[in-house]
């Protein structure tokens, strides 16, 4: 996860670099994410619980029909005394105090820190202290604390971190209106201490999505403060030392999948202390994690039944599944109107853009049991040779009108959506986006689509109370953006048509697309009857799909880069999906920009 920060900074100095240059005034400035912006101190100081909101919890907190006991475990090792003070007085300051604090002291030779720890178990009664006769390591100093907790859920706290007050009262609000939550997260920060003691500066927020099993195939998105109801944790295989330095990655990818109810609470609550021995600065304090991370991801994949290999991302800690375990045949079905008909002034289109398609086609796939249908009017069909099946519609059908056309020929198990303008320029992507499709719960899958010029024109589609926008929009094709997400699958609302993958049996079973709609706002509501279902839509960084598409002038103006999004289109959208868009995207966090596609802090 350190590296991952590390990479991160490093955005944040391309991002200074960029807007350098540009400039204030400039009429297509870099966008400035919630990493990297300078103002999120103060947004933080705005947002975080008043102390009369503290003092109002503090009076209800009892009030709650269920109480749960948290046991938030905490391995020390080393500690310096003043982080102990500082993380112990959060947890023990707690608006809702039915908890046990148990710190596992790792380092019995060091008389003051076992001092402090005894004197905080005479303190407090909620304190329980488990001394170890030496350091096991961390996966092993975790166990201890797991077997000494009481708690009816067990949290995982870093020694040099510390909670807001009102954290675990968040959570007994979410659990009393979910008794099936399992599993609870939230939001985080980066915290240096301040010139003034006991003061610390805020940065680098990590806004989260909201539970994204596909996100984690590739990297701890949750990471803390993680709690998870003891008896899930009771059940999984005790884990050793193989897994030090991922041992959180490790629990969160095992409990998750037993979990009934995963909860993502989005509020800045826990803040991650940037020290030398952290990895939130310093990757190199804990070079085991590389092989611990892969094993926690192999053995996840096994577990869910995924065939295929682990391949870097390129950000260290972030890998991503590389799939090869594709059964029964695939659909392509290319809409070839546009490249074969007429433009809008009348003039005939180029007839080598299907020749440059199909030669590419052949070139970048490996599968072998796949059909091209060429869907088009009867002109263009009447061009096509017995290398393809040809499937007629009416001259002036919509694009989606089209595409349900080719749909209703299809023979494969799968249907992939593309048009004669685009090319893949990664290998193997049938594999990889018919290999996701398949996964259990994930209903569509889509490709990380690029302009014509490599610039990315869409990972993800969000759905918010602004907007249906394109996420990551302008951006060069090797930008990592918010949190590396670029370089990692991707849970989102909503995806492009470009690309767009699914079983046929589920693209007959809600319908197909709605001929009604005519821009990519369609897609989204194609995605959203996914989503009704109980279905994920996810998106792989992992193939790319280069269209004809030449991206938009101002390609970071949230306001003008977006004209394949039309406004009737998504009214259309409002009136078939009231209060959808105004209930939030569970993927683009609520603290964000709503009508923003580059995570920026929400302001106000």
């Amino acid at each position: 996860m350190g590296t991952m920060v590390n990479a991160a900074r490093k955005v944040y100095r391309v991002a200074k670099k960029a807007a350098g240059v540009m400039g204030p005034a400039d009429s297509n400035p870099f966008p400035v994410d919630a990493w990297t912006d300078a103002a999120y101190a103060a947004w933080f100081e705005k947002h975080k619980a008043s102390s009369e909101e503290l003092d109002r919890q503090r009076r209800v907190a009892t009030d709650f029909k269920i109480q749960p006991t948290f046991s938030l475990i905490v391995p020390l090792y080393k500690t310096p005394l003043d982080y102990l003070k500082v993380m112990a007085d959060s947890v023990l300051g707690q608006t809702y105090g039915d908890l046990q604090l148990i710190l596992v002291n790792a380092s019995p030779e060091l008389p003051a820190l076992a001092s402090a720890v005894h004197a905080l178990e005479v303190r407090d009664s909620r304190v329980t202290v488990v001394t170890l006769e030496s350091n096991l390591g961390i996966t092993e100093n975790t166990n201890a604390g797991i077997d000494a907790a009481t708690g009816d859920y067990c949290c995982f706290l870093d020694h040099d971190d510390y909670i807001d007050a009102d954290l675990l009262f968040e959570y007994v609000k979410a659990i009393n209106g979910r008794p099936e939550i399992d599993f609870l997260y939230c939001d985080e920060d980066l915290v240096i201490e301040g010139k003034r003691a006991g003061t610390f500066n805020h940065q680098n927020p990590f806004f989260k999505p909201d539970y994204s099993p596909e996100l984690m195939l590739c990297k701890n998105g949750i990471i803390h403060l993680m709690t998870i109801r003891k008896s899930i944790i009771e059940e999984m295989p005790r884990p050793g030392a193989e897994f030090d330095g991922s041992q959180d990655y490790n629990m969160a990818l095992w409990c998750s999948e037993k979990a009934r109810g995963v909860c993502h609470i989005p509020r800045v609550m826990y803040h991650w202390r940037i020290s030398e021995n952290s990895t939130a600065t310093n990757p190199d304090s804990k070079p085991y994690s590389l092989y611990s991370c892969r094993r926690a991801q192999a053995a996840h994949y096994e577990r869910r039944g995924i065939e295929g290999s682990i391949v870097s991302s390129g950000i260290y800690l972030l890998h991503n599944p590389w799939l090869r375990d594709l059964e029964g045949m695939v659909s392509v079905v290319v809409d070839v109107r546009p490249w074969l008909g007429e433009s809008d002034d009348g003039r005939k289109l180029a007839f080598d853009s299907l020749d440059q398609f199909v030669e590419s086609f052949a070139q970048n796939n490996s599968y072998e049991n796949v059909e091209l249908l060429l869907v088009g009017a009867e002109v263009d069909c009447a061009r096509f040779d017995e290398r393809f099946e040809a499937v007629e519609c009416a001259a002036d059908a919509g694009l989606y009108e089209r595409l349900n056309a080719g749909a209703a020929k299809a023979n494969g198990d799968y249907v992939l959506f593309l048009d004669a303008g685009c090319f893949f320029d990664t290998p193997e992507p049938l594999e990889q986006l018919v290999g996701l499709c398949s996964l259990d719960g994930v209903g569509v899958s889509a490709p990380k689509t690029l302009y014509r010029g490599g610039r990315n024109k869409a990972y993800g589609v969000a759905v918010t109370s602004e907007r249906i926008m394109p996420l990551y929009r302008g951006y060069e094709d090797d930008f990592p953006g918010y949190q590396c997400n670029l370089r990692a699958l991707q849970n989102v609302s909503a995806c492009g048509v470009q690309g767009l993958t699914v079983s046929r049996d589920l693209f007959e079973a809600i319908g197909g697309f709605d001929e009604r709609f005519e821009s990519e706002a369609g897609a989204a509501d194609f995605c959203h009857r996914v989503l009704e279902r109980g279905l994920r839509v996810a998106q792989t960084c992992t193939v790319k799909l280069r269209t004809s598409d030449v991206y938009p002038e101002h390609y970071f103006v949230s306001a003008e880069n977006a004209p394949d999004f039309s406004e009737s289109d998504i009214a259309l959208f409002d009136e078939k999906w009231p209060g959808v868009r105004e209930a939030g995207d569970p993927y683009y966090n609520m603290n964000l920009d709503q009508a923003s596609g580059y995570c920026q802090v929400k302001r106000g």
